[in-house]
């Protein structure tokens, strides 16, 4: 229970309860701060704010680097009553004004740099409130330093503030519209913070590497030290493990919370210099699906740390989880070339809805949930509600409408955006995304099927993506990584036998694009167009492709089935 609505009374919680406790840990030589120092730091921040003017209510661009100043601006901000706005760094300089004005901002602190881009945004160069964390020439960069904001005492309790107040605004999408900001208030933050501590139960020895702002910042409530890893972290697929693995040995690293790429690589480096095996008791992964084939090679490069992937999003996390060991049992156990990939069972904290794959908003009426739920063991898109499920988004209600659904009763129920079924244990299992489901025939069929079949038949890392075609509404196109043009009849002939719908197989040795966020998940979008200009792909390919809306089925409710493979009928098949 937080006596104000303010989430920032947790890290002043933790702070009296372990005072001289690293709270956070940089890279390098920095040996960090301790929970009472940063406690400290923050009060120092808060007044700072405030007597620059900032309200209750008013919202902060912050444009700092995972460290100890981000965590003293973000909390201090909250502590007074503020609202932190962040940009994620990989979506473009061009994309992050547009957010960030979009914003509508009373202040901005950040690095030197970051005001270069401010103050060449005039929507944001005027802004009331700016600091930087470097040095200042008059009022270049920013009006004020970080140093000259923290230079009073304070023990101002934190401002008051409602459970449905915003605390945090994040963009992390964009591309296909108005900026898509999640709005996550001081109740979403305070109950995702009750969601992990039950879900994922911490030591008192415990020190963790996490990759995610999100789980320092529930550290920082928990009185976990956090020891930031070194790495760029818009480049996931390029962190240097050893420099990781020094990190873990040097602040004795127990648990670890990151994207697949990166426990790939690190395990990668282990394998090759078992001595360096990090004393990790357990590992915490998300951001993208995880294969067996990777979950088995870490189970063997880490074979006496529990690995626990977990399922949720922005808006929602945690959902599901599911140990590694359970993982790959249930995948043996399922005689389906590509059963999808088990997610667990749903939080106790979530309730779980499984409704029609449909492109367009869905709005109960007065049928309610039977008109848009798909019958058990059916392939559907994953709906969730609960406490720590965003309910909202910052100004776009359109993006509320397609997001969201609300329930004869008020609930709102956000849509993940996968697509997933339940088995008879009621674990979720993953078949892909809504929009990078093909509509083939006017029938579904999920290219994250159909890559887990490649990787089987001998082609991982194969990517699978709808092409319009005149008669089958989307024809089926695997793109394989192989300098052999003979190796598409090959991998063509191969999934055939596994009953897999594939058209027509592309070989290509160009690299797959991928997502920008966690470079872990494929690009779609990117990669249609790749396909085009791909030497080798047909002419008939390539006339046939012009990006045109999706076929009639793509809103519709999903044929009738049971398990991944509902709606691929052996007609369908080739």
């Amino acid at each position: 229970m937080i006596d104000s609505g303010n989430v920032t009374e947790l890290l002043g919680r933790a702070a009296a309860r372990v005072p001289g406790r690293p709270a956070l840990i940089g890279p390098g030589r920095d040996e960090g701060v301790t929970f009472t120092a940063l406690w400290d730091r923050v009060a120092r921040a808060a007044a700072g704010f405030r007597r620059a003017g900032l309200r209750p209510g008013d919202r902060v661009v912050c444009m700092l680097p995972m460290s100890a100043d981000l965590y003293t601006v973000l909390l201090g901000l909250l502590k007074a009553g503020g609202v932190a706005v962040f940009v994620d760094p990989w979506v473009g300089i061009r994309r992050i004004a547009a957010f960030a004005a979009f914003a509508e901002p009373r202040g901005f602190v950040g690095i030197a740099k970051s005001h270069l881009l401010r103050l060449l945004h005039p929507p944001l160069r005027g802004l009331p409130v700016t600091v930087t964390t470097g040095r200042r020439r008059g009022s270049l960069p920013a009006a004020v330093t970080l140093g000259e904001l923290l230079a009073a005492p304070d023990d101002a309790p934190p401002a008051a503030r409602a459970p449905d107040d915003p605390a945090l605004v994040t963009f992390t999408s964009g591309s296909s519209g108005a900026p898509k900001g999640v709005n996550r208030t001081h109740g979403f933050l305070a109950a995702q913070h009750e969601a992990l501590r039950a879900e994922f139960p911490h030591r008192d020895e415990d020190v963790d590497m996490p990759m995610f702002p999100v789980f320092a910042l529930n550290n920082l409530a928990l009185g976990v030290t956090s020891v930031i890893p070194d790495m760029d972290l818009r480049r996931v697929n390029a962190v240097d493990p050893e420099r990781i693995l020094r990190q873990m040995a040097a602040h004795g690293v127990t648990t670890c919370t990151a994207s697949p790429p990166f426990f790939n690589r690190l395990v990668a480096a282990i394998r090759t210099a078992p001595r360096k095996r990090p004393a990790l008791r357990r590992v915490l992964t998300g951001g993208a699906p995880v294969s067996d084939e990777d979950l088995a090679a870490w189970r063997e490069a880490l074979p006496d740390t529990e690995i626990v992937v977990v399922y949720g999003s922005t808006e929602a996390e945690p959902v599901a989880h599911i140990d590694a060991v359970e993982r790959l049992r249930a995948s043996a156990e399922r005689t389906e070339p590509a059963p999808g990939y088990c997610l667990g069972r749903p939080s106790p904290r979530v309730a779980v809805r499984i409704v029609r794959i449909s492109t367009e908003p869905v709005a109960l009426g007065p049928d309610g949930w039977d008109a848009v739920e798909v019958a058990a063991g059916e392939v559907g898109e994953i709906a969730v509600s609960g406490a720590h499920v965003c309910k909202d988004y910052f100004r776009n209600p359109a993006a509320a409408g397609a997001h969201k659904i609300r329930d004869a009763d008020g609930t709102v129920w956000h849509r993940m955006g996968d697509t997933a079924y339940r088995d008879g244990a009621g674990r979720l299992w993953l078949t892909g995304r809504v929009h990078s489901t093909v509509w083939r025939m006017g029938r579904p069929v999920h290219p994250q099927l159909v890559e887990q079949a490649a990787s089987k038949a001998g082609y991982p890392g194969s990517a699978a993506v709808g092409i319009p075609d005149d008669s089958l509404g989307e024809r089926v196109v695997l793109v394989i990584r192989s300098a052999d043009r003979s190796a598409a009849a090959a991998a063509q002939s191969r999934l055939a036998a596994m009953g897999c719908p594939v058209d027509e197989v592309a070989p290509t040795t160009a690299a797959l694009p991928m997502d920008p966020r966690h470079n872990a998940k494929f690009d779609y979008a990117r990669l249609r167009a790749m396909l085009l200009q791909e030497t080798g792909i047909s002419a008939r390919l390539r006339r046939v492709f012009h990006g045109g809306p999706r076929p009639p089925g793509a809103g519709g409710r999903m044929p009738a089935g049971r398990g991944p493979d509902a709606g691929m009928r052996r007609e369908d098949k080739p």
